[in-house]
């Protein structure tokens, strides 16, 4: 079995993960490419086999606003398992090249009748996007923007990051226009916050690259 289906192989019996793989099928997406867009019909549902994924909106005056950056073995538009319209409710980008099985929602939904272990997957991915929700709503209204983009930067080494050092680095390419679409500012914003991090002490940048102290960054949003 192929080992990117690890989390797959642990959380469902033999029997469904068979099932599940016989009415699914692979699908490639380089970097950038749509795998939905928002308000479009689409009747299927996604499960990341490698690579990640930026959830967003787009509002009235085409300033983007990021919700998620989803990576391997993470289910998407799994809300319209709980929906009776097959409208999109946000778009989906490939942030790097994305490898994703697809299965239409008919099948996905015939299979968790049968298989209750698959429902609770889906159960576990929409409670844990509620809360990553809930989360950001904290930081919308309750810190300074400098403190914003050090919680981002933080969550991000959490999901994203390994050790240099006493620094943790990134993984994937964390550009301040991506950390401004995140946070619903501008390019200009962020970067007079990385500045104002990087004169505390809190962070450096090497060759372009960001490098944070993860635990002085934790200390100082939570302030």
């Amino acid at each position: 079995m192929n080992t990117n289906y690890n989390y797959l192989i642990n959380s469902l019996s033999k029997e469904c993960l068979d099932d599940f793989l016989r009415v699914s099928y692979c699908e490639e997406f380089k970097q950038g490419e749509t795998l939905f867009l928002e308000h479009s019909i689409c009747n299927n549902i996604y499960f990341i086999i490698s690579g990640n994924v930026t959830i967003y909106k787009d509002n009235s005056d085409g300033r983007r606003k990021i919700i998620y950056l989803l990576g391997k073995d993470s289910f998407l538009n799994d809300t319209l398992f709980s929906s009776e319209y097959t409208k999109t409710s946000v778009s989906c980008d490939a942030f790097d090249d994305t490898k994703v099985l697809v299965v239409s929602l008919e099948n996905f939904k015939t299979l968790v009748f049968k298989y209750p272990e698959l429902g609770m997957l889906i159960i576990q991915s929409l409670a844990k996007k509620s809360k990553r929700l809930y989360r950001q709503l904290k930081n919308t209204s309750t810190i300074s923007m400098d403190k914003k983009i050090a919680a981002k930067l933080w969550k991000l080494s959490k999901d994203y990051g390994y050790e240099c050092k006493e620094y943790h680095g990134f993984s994937i390419k964390v550009t301040n226009t991506y950390l401004a679409d995140m946070l619903g500012t501008n390019r200009e914003t962020v970067s007079r916050g990385i500045k104002k991090l990087k004169d505390l002490d809190l962070l450096k940048i090497q060759n372009g690259q960001l490098f944070i102290l993860k635990n002085k960054i934790k200390e100082f949003y939570r302030r």
